[in-house]
């Protein structure tokens, strides 16, 4: 085998004059990943993300291709806003970062990332801002794939359990300042299932909603609500409207309006909300669906009959 090697080297002095060039880059680059101290990495990443706001732990960081780090066991937990409710955990069993090699150069983060968790996978673009008086997300690609609902911290985060499998897709080139703000957003949920809870005190019932599918532009800080509806379920509706964004999403002033026709079956087994429906029509329509405006801060929108 070493003298067909040599021969074919004989046969093609280029190749031969690059050979141990070649062979020195290659060991160096294994030099690199088994050497590189990844238990220090992984403890300046915990560090810079603390001081972003957010409690991140690493189980494991390990090489992944060049130029790449794979962590494993990732939680991340974001720090609520103040006065607010501690946010829910989040855990990815495996996490892929490509660093932009280039943007390091010029002294900016941004970072393409694949990650795996919640049933499902994601994978995207990431920018971070660098003015320190506007921390955050610059700029944001993702593309995330059959995540169950089931498996997400919902009751945490809204008060409700839901069964679905979602898709979603953001492209956000600007983000920060808000009043800037451009992108694109869709989601798709099939399946999509209320199971319980409470919404601002209120029990939730067990509901089905079947498949929704949602659209949002953003343009100059404008979020605007486009073609969202959902088919299928014990309930059809259909939602638009403008959502005017803040520096804290909570406080974004929503004009948001909401057509939707519950089926027969499902108030004769609600009789609270029946009758509850039957106190609300002025908000019924001809063909027996409801309409709501819903106006102010995300937080705490005020609703009113009618468009």
């Amino acid at each position: 085998m070493a003298d067909l090697a040599e021969a074919y080297l004989a046969r093609h002095p280029v190749i031969k004059k690059l050979a141990l060039p070649a062979a020195a880059v290659i060991a160096f680059g294994l030099f690199l990943l088994l050497t590189f101290p990844y238990d220090t990495l992984k403890r300046r990443i915990e560090i810079e993300a603390q001081r972003s706001g957010a409690d991140v732990t690493i189980g494991s960081l390990g090489p992944a291709g060049f130029g790449s780090v794979r962590a494993h066991d990732v939680k991340v937990r974001f720090s609520a806003a103040p006065g607010g409710d501690p946010l829910p955990e989040l855990h990815f069993d495996r996490l892929d970062v490509s660093p932009d090699l280039l943007a390091l150069i010029l002294r900016r983060t941004s970072f393409g990332f694949a990650a795996n968790g919640y049933g499902g996978s994601a994978r995207g673009h990431v920018a971070l801002s660098n003015d320190p008086k506007q921390p955050g997300l610059s700029a944001l690609r993702l593309d995330a794939r059959d995540i169950d609902l089931q498996t997400l911290p919902l009751k945490e985060m809204a008060g409700v359990e839901a069964t679905g499998r979602l898709q979603l897709k953001a492209d956000l080139s600007s983000m920060v300042p808000v009043e800037t703000a451009g992108g694109t957003f869709s989601v798709a949920l099939d399946g999509l299932g209320v199971n319980g809870g409470t919404v601002q005190g209120f029990p939730v019932p067990r509901t089905s909603l079947g498949h929704v599918d949602g659209s949002v532009s953003v343009e100059k800080g404008v979020a605007r609500v486009e073609k969202t509806t959902a088919r299928g379920g014990d309930f059809d509706a259909d939602v638009d409207g403008t959502v005017n964004l803040r520096p804290l999403l909570s406080l974004s002033q929503a004009d948001l309006h909401v057509r939707f026709r519950p089926s027969d079956r499902w108030l004769n087994e609600n009789a609270m909300i029946k009758g509850a429906m039957g106190l609300i029509q002025n908000a019924r329509q001809g063909d027996g669906s409801y309409v709501f405006t819903f106006t102010g801060p995300l937080a705490r929108m005020t609703p009113r009959p009618g468009r």
